[in-house]
């Protein structure tokens, strides 16, 4: 039948040419072995392609999902690390408090091995612990011997308020009670003086420099043993004017002392701040011509 339907005869007619199309679309010409073998291998292999696209679909799905897991776990331990590190921060700036109760002393360890003997009504502020600071610093005021743990790579710093102490590992005094002058005195090493006015002043053993008002006002040579004494209940004179020594007091005993027109000869001698504040005072008296009169929690010393 196909054979008939190949060999027929169309002519123009409108109806030959509507059969013509339609057998043609209906009836494919031959198609030799080849041409089908062909035909068949290039399904295949379009089959293939379709197959290994569809593989690599899912690679690339369950790459993705890998991916997520990755950066979710990335994720979690960088917060992680974040929270510890907000952690060592927090520890890193927790402060301790010290006031030393009036007539007392109090003796301190820091964390990185310094010592510190604080003297009566002296405020210290410190970090609980120096780890991860670029230097160690505590601020204080009143009077402290410091005794500083040597750490090249991290410097200590005593902030006064009025000027800065940088070590690295010494011993000194440093006084700066309210409304007096200040002064550091070096026992051993050596430190470096920073006043609020930029002076810098270097120290070397048996140095006392005198700071005030946030400047620079002289250096000189002096026994540092004279300047420590006070951690063994011993206040060493050396050349006071009675003034000087009633401000000393005052700050030690925590009561104000009033002097009205005392001379100023300058005294030597040692005064034992284990006894009374009267009783001291009544040392004062054999050395130079005083008499004292106590007022209403108030201690006034006039010339006698």
């Amino acid at each position: 039948m196909e054979d008939n339907i190949n060999n027929y005869k169309y002519d123009d007619s409108v109806e030959d040419l509507k059969l013509r199309s339609f057998v043609e679309q209906s009836f494919p010409k031959k198609m030799d072995s080849n041409s089908i073998k062909q035909k068949t291998f290039m399904k295949i292999h379009d089959e293939q392609r379709r197959s290994h696209r569809r593989q690599w679909a899912r690679v690339s799905v369950a790459a993705c999902i890998l991916l997520t897991f990755v950066c979710l776990g990335l994720w979690k331990i960088l917060d992680t690390r974040r929270v510890e590190t907000l952690t060592a921060c927090t520890k890193k700036m927790e402060m301790q408090h010290i006031i030393v109760p009036v007539g007392e002393k109090m003796t301190i360890m820091l964390s990185d091995g310094t010592k510190l003997v604080a003297n009566s009504r002296t405020t210290l502020s410190y970090p609980k612990t120096f780890q991860g600071a670029e230097q160690r610093e505590v601020s204080i005021r009143g009077e402290a011997y410091f005794e500083v743990a040597h750490d090249a790579e991290h410097p200590f710093v005593v902030n006064s308020g009025k000027f800065k102490v940088k070590v690295l590992g010494t011993r000194f005094n440093i006084s700066n009670y309210d409304d007096s002058k200040s002064s550091v005195v070096l026992a051993q090493g050596s430190v470096e003086i920073t006043t609020d006015n930029k002076d810098l002043v270097r120290m070397k053993p048996s140095e006392k420099v005198v700071v005030e008002n946030g400047s620079f006002v002289e250096k000189t040579q002096v026994d540092a043993q004279d300047y420590t004494s006070w951690m063994d209940g011993v206040l060493t004179l050396q050349g006071e004017s009675v003034n000087d020594i009633a401000e000393m007091l005052s700050q030690y005993y925590g009561v104000k002392i009033v002097c009205n027109h005392v001379n100023s000869t300058p005294l030597y001698g040692k005064l034992v701040l284990q006894d009374s504040v009267m009783d001291v005072l009544k040392t004062i008296k054999g050395m130079v011509k005083i008499k004292t009169i106590r007022k209403n929690g108030e201690i006034y010393i006039v010339t006698n």
